[in-house]
């Protein structure tokens, strides 16, 4: 038995499906048909079910993916570490970025690591939904909160995001500047709902006070809470590295500046280690190598939302 069809079967699988890996990997739908049923009879069992062109894992391929998911991991990181520095690390990454301001910037980042490791094909998906990274494949993800919620997951801390009020000269000269949290109250305030379907209606003032707000627009798209408020429709309350571009441009005004801002933070998360690729591994390491060494990894385990904007 081939490792290397072992390992194209875990590309399918990755992938989401034969045509997809198709495309990653540059290789013919037939010539990965072919090796995974190949795979099957040596093996003796069915791997996927076959419907309709659709392929779904049986539970014997679930059971082998995640067996020879792990051994082949670590079969790969003892040939790096026996090899090293001669090795060549390989394989794919699905990606998930936060439709954030420095967004630019951490693709440039993600470039530079295909440059230093290029046998290593990336997907970016950018999308503010806290996806299941499990079922859409996906290595890495980035997500913005104090906590996040889900436990099966890894997260390593990435940066910290301040959070502010913020309006328009306009809208503030029309209602009046808020000096307290009950002036904040009378104001309209533009919302955000998570992908969770909650709405982000307890929001924090100061360093340990959180004030209940209410408004009659609610969306879920960052982008066209910022035009809302620039139409001058309410209060937003923003990530300071996006509202500073419209505040130095005077479009914008930071309310209660004598509070401190709220922090949040970013996070580089994963599924657990064992399934981590050593693809994954390394692009984790990449991108956490300028990050204070004073933070540690931990595993998520929380009934707190995560905050993905």
């Amino acid at each position: 038995m081939k490792t290397e069809d072992i390992k194209l079967f875990h590309q399918v699988v990755d992938a989401g499906s034969l045509v997809r890996a198709s495309e990653i990997f540059e290789l013919p739908k037939s010539n990965i048909s072919r090796r995974i049923k190949a795979l099957e009879e040596e093996l003796n069992i069915r791997l996927f079910h076959r419907q309709n062109r659709a392929m779904q894992l049986t539970d014997a391929g679930v059971k082998f993916y995640d067996k020879t998911k792990i051994m082949l991991n670590e079969l790969e990181a003892s040939i790096q570490e026996i090899s090293a520095p001669t090795y060549e690390v390989s394989g794919h990454l699905r990606i998930q970025l936060l439709p954030l301001p420095d967004l630019l910037d951490i693709g440039r980042k993600i470039f530079k690591f295909m440059d230093i490791y290029p046998k290593i094909s990336v997907e970016v998906l950018n999308s503010s939904e806290d996806k299941n990274l499990v079922e859409n494949h996906i290595d890495v993800a980035m997500r913005i909160g104090e906590v996040l919620e889900d436990s099966s997951l890894v997260a390593r801390p990435y940066k910290k995001v301040s959070f502010g009020f913020y309006s328009t000269p306009q809208y503030i000269e029309e209602h009046g500047l808020p000096l307290t949290a009950e002036d904040l109250k009378k104001l309209n305030m533009i919302r955000y709902r998570f992908p969770n379907g909650q709405i982000y209606s307890q929001l924090p003032f100061g360093k340990d006070k959180t004030v209940e707000v209410s408004g009659n627009l609610i969306m879920n798209s960052v982008p066209l809470i910022i035009e809302a408020c620039l139409q001058n429709r309410g209060v937003i309350f923003m990530a300071e590295q996006v509202a500073d571009f419209y505040v130095e441009k005077g479009l914008l005004m930071r309310l209660f500046n004598d509070i401190e801002p709220s922090i949040n933070y970013g996070w580089l998360v994963y599924p657990s280690r064992k399934h981590l690729s050593l693809a994954a591994r390394t692009f984790i390491d990449y991108m956490l190598q300028d990050v204070d060494g004073s933070t540690e990894c931990l595993s998520i385990d929380s009934d707190l939302r995560g905050m993905t904007i």
